[in-house]
C-alpha cells in the first residue's frame, strides 16, 4: 500500500520538503536526473500500476500475471509484517523503509539453488520481490536469510532510481551480517563480470586436460596468469570504490554528520568521489547548499540531513555550553 494517493500527489508542489522528505523515507529517492515534474510523474504512474495490480488481485482470479511467463496468486502475497522485517535493517543502515513493494512466495519453476530476486518494469515503474515459498513459515533456507535477501532487494528498489552501477551493490550488500559478503559483494557489478571470471578458469582447465591427456608440452603458466587477471581486477575495482566510500564517510562523520551512509546512499558515484575530497564542515555545507540550488534530491538531503543536524548539533552544543 503506497502511503500517499493520488490527490495528494496531484496536490504536491516544489517547496513542500517535508512532504517530499517523508516521501524520501519511503524509499521513494529522486533520480539522478529528474526534477519536480518527472519525479512526480513517476509516482503517478507507479500509483497507476500498483493500483491496476491490487485490482487485478482482488478480483479473485487463480493467477495473476505480474510480467511475461510470471504468474502469482492472491494467496501468495508476502505479509506487509515480513518486508517490513527488513526495513528496519534499511532504516537504521540508509534511513529509509519500504513497505509498498508488492511480494509474493513462489513455489515453481525455480533453481535449485534459487533464494529470491526483485523483479522491475520500467515502462510502469514497477518492481516487485519474488522469493522461494521456504521463506513463508521460516527466515532462513540454504544459505540465504529472508530479512537479509529483501533488505538486500529494498536497497536496489530505492536507489535504482540515481543509475549509478559503481556503488549499487556496494550499498546492497552492507545490510548483509557476513564481512566477507560486505566486502565482496561489490566485486560483481555488471552481467558480464561472471562471464569473465569464469570464462579463464574454464579455459585454463582445458589447456590442463589437453595437455594432461594429449601429451602436448606447452607451459600452463600462461593460463594461470589469464585465470587470474579478471578476479585481480574485480578486487582491485572493489577496494577503490570502498576506499572512497568509507573515505567520504569518514569526513561526513567528523564533520558531524551520523546520517553520513544515508546520505551517501542517495549521491552518484561522481559526488561520492567529491565528497571524499572536501576538507572541512564548511565546504561540504557548501557543496550541498549549492546542489541544493539546482536540485531537487540535494534539497532533500539537504532537508533531511543537513539542515537538521546542523540545528540538533547546534542544540546540543548550546545544551553543553549551559551545562558548563
Amino acid at each position: 500500500m503506497l502511503p500517499f494517493s493520488r490527490t495528494d500527489l496531484e496536490k504536491l508542489t516544489e517547496d513542500k520538503l517535508p512532504e517530499l522528505a517523508d516521501l524520501d523515507s519511503s524509499g521513494f529517492l529522486v533520480g539522478g536526473r529528474e526534477d519536480f515534474e518527472k519525479f512526480r510523474r513517476r509516482l503517478l504512474n507507479l500509483n497507476d500500476a500498483l493500483a491496476a495490480l491490487e485490482e487485478k488481485l482482488a478480483q479473485g482470479e487463480d493467477e495473476v500475471e505480474l510480467f511475461e511467463g510470471v504468474m502469482v496468486r492472491c494467496d501468495q502475497r508476502i505479509p506487509v509484517g515480513i518486508i517490513a522485517e527488513a526495513g528496519d535493517v534499511t532504516e537504521k543502515c540508509y534511513r529509509f523503509s519500504i513497505s509498498w513493494v508488492p511480494g509474493f512466495f513462489l513455489s515453481r519453476d525455480l533453481g535449485w539453488f534459487w533464494g529470491g530476486c526483485a523483479i522491475s518494469d520500467s515502462q510502469r515503474t514497477v518492481t516487485v520481490f519474488l522469493i522461494r515459498s521456504s521463506f513463508r513459515n521460516r527466515r532462513k533456507w540454504f544459505i540465504y536469510d529472508r530479512r537479509e535477501l529483501l533488505a538486500h532487494e529494498l536497497c536496489h528498489a530505492a536507489r535504482n532510481v540515481i543509475n549509478d552501477n559503481t556503488f549499487e551493490e556496494f550499498f546492497a550488500y552492507q545490510t548483509a551480517p557476513s564481512r566477507l559478503r560486505r566486502y565482496m559483494g561489490n566485486c560483481f557489478i555488471h552481467k558480464y563480470d561472471a562471464v569473465l571470471f569464469l570464462s579463464p578458469a574454464l579455459i585454463l582447465l582445458a589447456a590442463q586436460m589437453v595437455k594432461t591427456c594429449g601429451d602436448f608440452a606447452y607451459p600452463i603458466w600462461p593460463f594461470w596468469l589469464f585465470a587470474l587477471a579478471y578476479p585481480a581486477y574485480l578486487l582491485l575495482r572493489n577496494n577503490i570504490a570502498r576506499v572512497t566510500f568509507f573515505r567520504a564517510c569518514s569526513k561526513l562523520l567528523a564533520f558531524g554528520f551520523p546520517d553520513a551512509p544515508a546520505i551517501l546512499f542517495r549521491c552518484s558515484q561522481e559526488e561520492i568521489k567529491e565528497l571524499a575530497l572536501l576538507a572541512s564542515p564548511e565546504t561540504f555545507r557548501r557543496f550541498v547548499q549549492n546542489r541544493a540550488s539546482i536540485n531537487l534530491r540535494w534539497r532533500i538531503i539537504q532537508h533531511r540531513f543537513v539542515i537538521n543536524q546542523g540545528e540538533q548539533n547546534h542544540g546540543k552544543t548550546e545544551e553543553a555550553n549551559g551545562a558548563a
